[in-house]
């Protein structure tokens, strides 16, 4: 084994997160890590990685085996360049290039034999070991795994703090991946990736030979790429056994009922006994009833629990009103943010009742045609327009955000409710999205990232509404949350449109894919897996990757001696570019 992890325990502020867990990879093993938020996977990762001590338990890894940890808030240095950033991985192979260098300067610099032998022997020694650990190719998969997760050959250059938060957590990615450490411990590897970043990451992880454990909210990610499941409830890890997450859904529902099964029998059991010597307990069968009394010890003691059931999202979309076919025309609608051309002439319609996924790189413009499409960003040219009767609901990126932190999580429903709504209706809303009791009344500036989502989708269902517009309604959300609002938004009767990075949820709704890049849109019928085999039978010749944001028009001209007006276009692209960011990213 390359990893062992024996019965750790670990304690947070007298809470008890992990309580005797243990787990054993094997080498070049990939294995998923599942368990619900907050439920220590993050820590165990940690422990591993040698970031954090256990209170009780070991962890066990060979002498020598570098271990790479990519953690869900990595950060980068500043003041470097991205290629400079990325080439820190390999610190040691640098040196002995730099070595390789000086020793070859010494070499030409002698006049004589004396001591040319032993430098030559030396540089020979350190060329092979340079060889051998791919220093001469290394550029070229700087090149490579730079191009995979979406920079261009520009991006190289720039500097690490002039990258959003999303791109700086590609570049700890690039970086991580470039050390080729023999054990990878990934925390939420595919957040910040867009599809295609997403699909090259999982080409990586397959063919790579390193030892994988990873935690990821991405089902169709785990599909791809894991070999086996370990899953963290209550503190405790559970072993499945060789398959990816679908498989471990099949294991997991079969394990349960199993158990189900077996408590219920026992149940019947144990209740026969004690029926048996309540019966006979008085009377000439007093010593059957008293036997019984230490069987009904030995099934007590044996008995097995049934699964723990968690709690589970319990909701439902009001019905929908009645709108007309065409719930959404867009008419040459381009949108631009000063020289920065988002959209440009897009046309579509969108008819009731289906239930469209807005895909495709970040920065392509999924976030604005959805504000678009939902009144709050107009075009600059072109017109969008909602048809008869329809009543939109729009959840932005970044809704969980715009919470009053001062509000406790009653108040922040409660005041964006109908007046028909009274205290008990908000609350039983509220039990539905998981916060009972005196979990209503915790301040909004406590909750965590998943809690605050539960709580900007429970204000979605305050009206009634025909049209949802989601941008990346999963964020923050774990793998049952997904599921249950998964199945809640499958029954929606009305029109959907959402942008997202979650294939799995794109393959279960989407009854067209509508493919946003380079401006404009083409649409695809059916779910992602219809898409995929629409792209495969049409391919397309593969464009460079683009630089880490929208491309920029042409700015107007200007003349090369007037270093002025050079200035005040070159701003003017820097503010633009801002606002798209921005805007993308909200």
């Amino acid at each position: 084994m390359l990893v062992r992890v024996d019965n750790v325990i670990k304690d947070y502020g007298g809470q008890r997160v992990l309580r005797g867990a243990s787990l054993a990879l094997r080498s070049g093993e990939r294995a998923a890590l599942l368990g619900a938020n907050g439920g220590g996977k993050s820590t165990l990762l940690k422990i591993i990685a040698g970031l954090e001590e256990p209170d009780g338990g070991r962890v066990q890894v060979p002498a020598g085996a570098a271990i790479g940890y990519l953690p869900q808030d990595a950060g980068v240095q500043p003041g470097r360049s991205l290629h400079d950033e990325v080439l820190s991985a390999v610190a040691d192979l640098l040196e002995i290039e730099n070595e390789l260098r000086r020793l070859e300067a010494r070499i030409e610099a002698r006049t004589g034999n004396d001591g040319l032998e032993e430098l030559v022997h030396t540089h020979a020694e350190l060329q092979e070991e340079f060889e051998r650990r791919g220093g001469y190719a290394i550029e070229a998969e700087v090149g490579r795994v730079l191009a995979g997760l979406g920079f261009s050959e520009a991006d190289r250059s720039r500097r690490t703090e002039e990258f959003s938060g999303g791109w700086q957590m590609r570049i700890a990615l690039a970086r991580l991946l470039l050390g080729r450490p023999d054990i990878l411990l990934l925390d939420e590897p595919t957040n910040h990736l867009d599809l295609a970043a997403t699909e090259w990451l999982e080409g990586y992880v397959k063919a790579s030979r390193a030892t994988m454990l990873i935690v990821s909210h991405d089902r169709y990610f785990l599909d791809a790429v894991i070999q086996r499941v370990f899953e963290l409830r209550d503190g405790q890890i559970e072993s499945f056994p060789a398959g990816n997450y679908s498989a471990y859904r099949v294991e997991r529902a079969r394990r349960d009922e199993q158990l189900e099964n077996i408590a219920q029998r026992q149940q019947e059991e144990i209740e026969r006994v004690e029926a048996y010597i309540r019966r006979y307990k008085e009377g000439n069968r007093a010593t059957m009833a008293k036997s019984r009394e230490k069987m009904l010890a030995r099934l007590e003691a044996a008995r097995v629990s049934a699964p723990r059931q968690e709690r589970m999202l319990r909701f439902t979309f009001p019905a929908c009103p009645p709108s007309g076919r065409e719930v959404v025309t867009l008419s040459k609608v381009t949108r631009a943010y000063g020289p920065r051309v988002v959209l440009q002439d897009v046309t579509l319609t969108i008819e009731r009742g289906e239930h469209v996924a807005l895909i495709g790189p970040n920065g392509a413009g999924k976030s604005t045609l959805l504000r678009v499409i939902a009144g709050r960003d107009r075009p600059t040219r072109g017109s969008a327009s909602f048809g008869v009767g329809v009543r939109p609901a729009y959840f932005a990126q970044d809704q969980a955000e715009h919470l009053d932190p001062a509000n406790t999580v009653f108040d922040e429903v409660y005041q964006a409710a109908p007046a028909s709504w009274d205290i008990q209706a908000v609350r039983d809303l509220l039990g539905r999205f998981l916060f009972s009791g005196e979990a209503q009344f915790k301040a909004v500036a406590g909750l965590s990232g998943g809690e605050r989502s539960r709580v900007a989708l429970a204000k979605l269902l305050l009206r009634p509404n025909n049209l949802l517009l989601l941008d990346e309604p999963t964020n923050h959300l774990d793998v049952n949350t997904r599921e249950r609002l998964e199945e809640t938004l499958s029954d929606y009767t009305g029109t959907l449109v959402l942008a997202t990075h979650d294939r799995y949820l794109v393959d279960r709704l989407a009854t067209r894919v509508v493919e946003v890049a380079d401006g404009g849109v083409h649409v695809f019928e059916g779910g992602y897996s219809a898409y995929l085999r629409a792209k495969a039978a049409a391919p397309v010749a593969p464009a460079a990757p683009e630089p880490a944001q929208v491309v920029v028009a042409r700015p107007r001209a200007v003349v090369d001696a007037d270093p002025a007006a050079r200035r005040r276009a070159a701003a003017e692209v820097r503010d633009a570019e801002r606002q798209v960011t921005l805007a993308e990213e909200r």
